[in-house]
């Protein structure tokens, strides 16, 4: 019997514009999966929000990158004059909630095209560029926080604080770990991140080539923020 490939971890969420309708694919750091398929049925504001709506459980899950892939920019340029107008919390938010948008030439309407676009050249290199400016921001916000005393409280660097905070009632905001600190606490990590994502935590795996890996192995390859909780 063949080995079943591992899907990986979530890096993308691809959305192919085509006429009145998108489609949405889950990109993982293995493969691809398909989503959901949005119709304009009424006007293009309703169509454009259901396209948000779609994003929001990925982007809680701290899956920011999204890839707009279309033969025509026209539609790419429409939804992200949508999104300055009426959904800037995206693009100028809190820095955990930010969202990197790109845009990418060619259809992803089916499994035949999203294939000749993933093995593109330039299909990896956009993913990556978009997944590195989402992790500037979160490290930026590491950093702050890494200044000051209370800044520094609000940081876990083990996987027993982790799993304590989230399977408790602490106030997690992110977790990110190292892809080969994940391998080594695999069936930890996987449930770990699952709760994690039930409960609207973010997450992210970062890759060996990844430019903050160093700094997060400094702390033994796992960090825990949690949530700022205002006076």
């Amino acid at each position: 019997m063949p080995r079943k490939r591992r899907r990986g971890y979530p890096v993308a969420v691809l959305v192919g514009l085509e006429n009145k309708r998108s489609i949405f694919w889950n990109v993982f750091s293995n493969s691809v999966k398909t989503g959901v398929v949005k119709t304009w049925n009424d006007n293009e504001y309703n169509f454009f929000e259901s396209m948000v709506d779609e994003l929001r459980p990925s982007i809680k899950q701290g899956i920011k990158t999204v890839l707009l892939a279309s033969d025509d920019k026209k539609k790419y340029d429409g939804f992200m004059g949508h999104i300055k107008k009426h959904q800037g919390w995206m693009l100028k938010g809190y820095e955990l909630n930010r969202v990197s948008f790109q845009y990418v030439e060619g259809s992803a309407k089916d499994e035949d095209a999203v294939m000749e676009l993933v093995n593109a050249s330039g299909f990896s290199d956009k993913i990556r560029e978009a997944g590195d400016g989402d992790m500037k921001l979160v490290m930026s916000v590491l950093e702050k926080r890494l200044s000051s005393r209370g800044g520094i409280e609000t940081l876990m660097f083990s996987l027993n604080e982790a799993e304590n905070a989230v399977y408790g009632s602490g106030a997690v905001e992110y977790i990110i770990t190292a892809q080969k600190f994940q391998e080594r606490h695999r069936r930890r990590i996987q449930r770990l991140f699952q709760v994690a994502e039930n409960k609207g935590i973010k997450t992210s795996v970062l890759p060996p080539d990844s430019p903050y890996i160093g700094r997060v192995a400094q702390f033994g390859g796992l960090v825990c923020l949690l949530k700022i909780i205002s006076n």
